[in-house]
């Protein structure tokens, strides 16, 4: 497995256990209503820095057990794989931010607005995330 392909691991797990717990929270121990924003805002903070500091120090560990794979640039294989994972998560991108669209349109709130677009770029970058991983694997 290259050190592209973990740090993909890391990032993935990583994400799914930080946003499902910040989703989780925010459906089930926040109040609803205006005050919202501030509080799901404490709570992404939370989550960024944890994101941050997580995967800081597990791709730190990676890299140190083999520094020289760290450092090793990215062959052809490896940039395709990172442009068709993106190519593939640009469709439900655009899906949910058209889905955002028509939830302004019908008048949703907008906490509910801020963190349905965090949904949309969330879910959009764990399915970049996963068709590079399954393009690492299909491929290797």
């Amino acid at each position: 497995m290259t050190f592209r392909e973990k740090t993909h691991w890391v990032a993935l797990v990583v994400m799914a256990v930080a946003f499902g717990w910040y989703f989780f929270q925010l459906h089930t121990a926040l109040p609803h209503g205006p005050g919202n924003i501030a509080a799901s805002g404490g709570l992404l903070t939370a989550v960024t820095i944890g994101i941050i500091l997580a995967m800081s120090v597990i791709i730190g560990i990676i890299a140190a057990v083999n520094p020289r794979d760290a450092h090793a640039a990215a062959d052809e294989r490896e940039r395709s794989i990172h442009w068709r994972g993106t190519h593939y998560a640009y469709y439900p991108m655009v899906l949910g931010i058209w889905l955002c669209i028509g939830l302004i349109f019908a008048g949703y709130s907008t906490p509910t607005l801020l963190n349905t677009l965090l949904a949309v770029v969330v879910f959009a970058e764990m399915v970049r995330i996963g068709v590079q991983l399954y393009l690492y694997r299909r491929d290797a």
